[in-house]
C-alpha cells in the first residue's frame, strides 16, 4: 500500500522534481482544486450507485442514537457525500460533532455549501493538524479516498490515533485489484467491450445528426478544459516537472492506487481486501465488505439486460471480485 521509492517508468520521461510521495499529494491538490466545481457532475456514479451501499454499511454498523451522541470525522470529505449519508440516517441531536476535512480548500468550500445548511455546527477544515482538537472520534467516514494517497497505510495509522477505542470506520468506493486478477471478470469485460465497439461502428451515421454533432463538439471542448489537462499545465508551471506531463500521467498520479490491467494488479497496484485486512490486523477488524462493478468501468445499470445478468452471475460466483468495494471496520480496543 505504500508508495514506491523510485519513479515508475511511465513518469520518468517528464522529469519529476519532487519525491514521489510529495508529488502525488501536490498533483492531487491541484487536480481537485480544478475538479471541485464540477465533481458531482463528472462523477454521477457517486449519487446513482453509492447511496444504497452506504445505507447498507450504516445498517451493518448498527449506527443508532446512543447516550452522548456521535463524534464524526469525514476525512477527505470532498463535496460532502459521506456526511450527507450519515445526516440522512442520524438525527442532528444525536451528533455531538461533525468535522469535515479535506486537503483541497475548494472541495471543503463545496462541502460547506451542502452540509452547513443540514448541520450548522459542523466544522470544515483543511489543516490536518487541527483534527486532534475535535477528537477522539467515534465514527470515521471515508469515500473514494485511499487510492489518492501515496501511503494509505501510514495515513490510516495516523487517523487511528484520533479515534476512540472501538470506533467504526465506513470506507466507501475504493478500487479492487481482485477484479483484474480474475480471468472470468476480464473475459466478460473484453467480450462486452468488443460488442459495444461493434455497435458503435454499425451506428456511425447517427453521429451525423445536428444534435449528435453538437454533443461531440461539446465533448471536444470539455477535453481541453478537463481537470487532468488543466492540472498538467499548472503542475508544469509550478515547477513540479521538468517537462509538461500528459493528462494520462496526471490521471495515474491522481488515482495512484488504481490498477488498470492484470499486470498492474499482479505487480501490487490497487487494493485486495484480503491483503488489506492482513495489513491492518491488530489495528482494525473487518466487519463487512461488499464488492460491486462486475463490468469494470462500464456502469452495470446502463447495460442491456443480458449483460446485467452476466454481471449478477459473476457476483454470485466471485462475490469479492468486483472492480470496487465498500468496507466496514471497527478499531481494535
Amino acid at each position: 500500500m505504500s508508495a514506491v521509492d523510485t519513479y515508475p517508468a511511465w513518469l520518468q520521461p517528464f522529469e519529476p522534481r519532487l519525491p514521489l510521495d510529495r508529488l502525488v499529494v501536490e498533483v492531487n491538490k491541484i487536480f481537485h482544486a480544478f475538479e471541485a466545481r464540477d465533481y458531482d457532475r463528472r462523477h454521477p456514479e457517486i449519487h446513482q450507485q453509492l447511496p444504497a451501499y452506504w445505507q447498507e454499511m450504516i445498517a451493518q454498523a448498527g449506527i443508532a442514537p446512543r447516550p452522548g451522541g456521535w463524534r464524526i470525522l469525514d476525512f477527505g470529505c470532498g463535496t460532502g457525500f459521506a456526511s450527507e449519508q450519515i445526516l440522512q440516517h442520524l438525527p442532528a441531536e444525536q451528533i455531538t460533532s461533525l468535522v469535515c476535512y479535506d486537503l483541497s480548500p475548494e472541495m471543503v468550500d463545496r462541502c460547506r455549501e451542502k452540509i452547513a445548511p443540514q448541520f450548522p455546527a459542523a466544522q470544515f477544515i483543511c489543516d490536518a493538524a487541527s483534527l486532534a482538537a475535535g477528537g477522539p472520534f467515534d465514527l470515521l467516514l471515508t469515500n473514494s479516498l485511499l487510492h489518492h494517497l501515496p501511503d494509505p497505510q501510514a495515513t490510516v495509522r495516523q487517523l487511528t490515533e484520533q479515534l476512540a477505542p472501538g470506533a467504526l470506520w465506513l470506507a466507501g468506493h475504493e478500487p479492487s485489484s481482485r477484479y483484474y486478477k480474475n480471468p472470468d471478470c476480464l473475459n466478460l469485460y473484453r467480450r462486452y467491450s468488443e460488442t459495444a465497439k461493434s455497435r458503435r461502428g454499425e451506428r456511425w451515421w447517427r453521429g451525423l445528426t445536428p444534435a449528435a454533432l453538437g454533443t461531440r463538439w461539446h465533448k471536444t471542448l470539455s477535453k481541453f478544459r478537463s481537470p487532468k489537462r488543466l492540472t498538467a499545465r499548472a503542475a508544469y508551471k509550478q515547477g513540479l516537472f521538468g517537462r509538461r506531463p500528459t493528462p494520462h500521467v496526471i490521471d495515474r498520479l491522481v488515482d495512484f492506487h488504481v490498477a488498470h490491467s492484470a499486470a498492474e494488479a499482479t505487480a501490487g497496484r490497487g487494493f485486495d481486501i484480503d491483503l488489506l485486512q492482513a495489513e491492518l490486523c491488530g489495528q482494525w477488524q473487518l466487519r463487512w465488505v461488499h464488492s460491486y462493478s462486475f463490468m469494470g468501468t462500464f456502469a452495470e445499470a446502463r447495460l442491456p439486460r443480458e449483460w446485467q445478468q452476466e454481471c449478477r452471475r459473476l457476483a454470485d460466483d466471485f462475490p469479492q471480485d468486483g472492480a470496487n468495494l465498500c468496507a466496514l471496520w471497527s478499531r481494535a480496543a
